[in-house]
């Protein structure tokens, strides 16, 4: 191997882990996502079962708002499952190169540019499909409350796993001592 297919060599692995990193990261963000919105549908359907509801109207908004937070939640795992596929493809695509850089196969670095290219791909769909989502929230948003929504929902995933979640039903007993139990106040 000459020394400039050695350089153009180790430029494409360069590409495929640089391409690795950025889906690495593209993962991790779309996970916190998909997570924020599984919590969020999950305290849904929660509110839904401990409330129940009076006006028909307010229900069927109900309906209609968890209706669309899973959309948003089946959008966002499919986003998230691009994402893998994403990283898979890029590992994959490094692999092939290294491969080619051990043994003299030559017809290893057009697979490992297909497959490069097919990682490429699949984040793309995956940004896609997490705008797709982000687009959906902000109509959900604008809907209720009317005031930026795309600010807001960054704001919420920013908070979220910082400030602990506090639940009202807690099924542990209240625990009262003895002594304050039969005590009583004294006016003077």
């Amino acid at each position: 191997m000459s020394v400039e297919q050695t350089t153009q060599l180790i430029q494409l692995i360069l590409n495929s882990v640089l391409m690795s990193v950025a889906c690495a990261l593209a993962l991790s963000g779309l996970t916190v996502r998909h997570a924020a919105i599984s919590d969020r549908l999950e305290e849904s359907r929660q509110d839904e079962l401990l409330t129940n509801l009076d006006l028909a109207r307010n229900h069927s908004m109900s309906r209609r708002q968890l209706r669309r937070l899973q959309q948003r939640y089946s959008i966002s795992r499919y986003s998230v499952l691009t994402a893998y596929y994403a990283l898979f493809f890029s590992g994959l695509s490094c692999f092939a190169l290294a491969l080619r850089g051990i043994l003299d196969w030559n017809w290893l670095i057009p697979v490992a540019l297909g497959v490069f290219v097919f990682g490429i791909a699949s984040l793309l769909v995956a940004v896609g499909l997490t705008l797709l989502e982000i687009h959906l929230s902000d109509f959900a948003k604008q809907i209720s409350h009317g005031n930026r929504p795309l600010l807001d929902e960054a704001s919420h995933l920013w908070r979220w796993g910082k400030q602990p979640r506090l639940r009202s039903n807690s099924r542990r007993p209240i625990k009262k001592s003895l002594g304050a139990v039969g005590q009583r106040v004294k006016v003077g």
